[in-house]
């Protein structure tokens, strides 16, 4: 399939994959904020579909997909309430490895497979290791990292460290920000958008900024 061609499926799929988990989505939400019932995980997850062009197999695209899905549900309730609720981020660390274990059979890529957990398990321990220290981090953005990492580790320890950085240099930039505009609006301030974000850009970006 063309890579194209795979873009827009994995974005149309992706796209109504979140829509069609909306009241999944509400149903772990614990507020009513206005955020939360404008869709917008659907654009997010279609837009993330839209990395299913980087996929050499079906069972990759599959495996991006559903990550493009989940990360459009996590982005729209962290942005609503600081939070990553369990019932989404929790189980997707087995499904992540279990997607990229499907892929790795398909595709013969077992290194990339060790390095996805490896990278997975080295950023959860990072991540929870800046949770102690960090009263803006919750075990939410822990789990998540897992994830995120074994994502960037399926592509490369680039993407990996480039990917980190940049969640977390543009976390901490926007991040002062939205400290002081919060003390007069209220906004939220979650780390989890960022590390979906600099997931994305260390894929992209690895293979000409790090290209080891």
């Amino acid at each position: 399939m063309p890579a194209v061609l795979t873009c827009v499926v994995g974005a149309l799929v992706a796209g109504l994959g979140a829509w069609a988990l909306n009241g999944f989505m509400l149903r772990n939400a614990e507020s009513d904020a206005r955020i939360l019932k404008t869709y917008l995980q659907v654009p997010v997850a279609a837009l993330l579909g839209g990395l299913a062009g980087l996929a050499g197999s079906w069972a990759e695209m599959l495996a991006f997909v559903v990550l493009a899905i989940a990360a459009g549900l996590l982005t729209v309730i962290d942005l609503a309430e600081e939070r990553l609720p369990d019932a989404i981020v929790l189980p997707m660390i087995p499904v992540t490895i279990f997607l990229f274990t499907v892929a790795a059979a398909v595709t013969g890529e077992w290194w990339s497979l060790l390095r996805a957990v490896e990278a997975g398990a080295a950023l959860f321990a990072f991540v929870f290791v800046m949770m102690i220290f960090s009263p803006d981090l919750g075990f939410g953005d822990v789990k998540l990292a897992a994830i995120t990492g074994a994502f960037c580790g399926w592509f490369g320890w680039g993407a990996v460290l480039l990917g980190f950085a940049a969640a977390w240099m543009t976390f901490a930039v926007i991040g002062v920000v939205l400290i002081a505009i919060r003390r007069r609006r209220g906004m939220s301030f979650a780390f989890g958008p960022f590390l979906i974000f600099g997931a994305v850009l260390g894929v992209f970006w690895a293979g000409s900024v790090l290209p080891w």
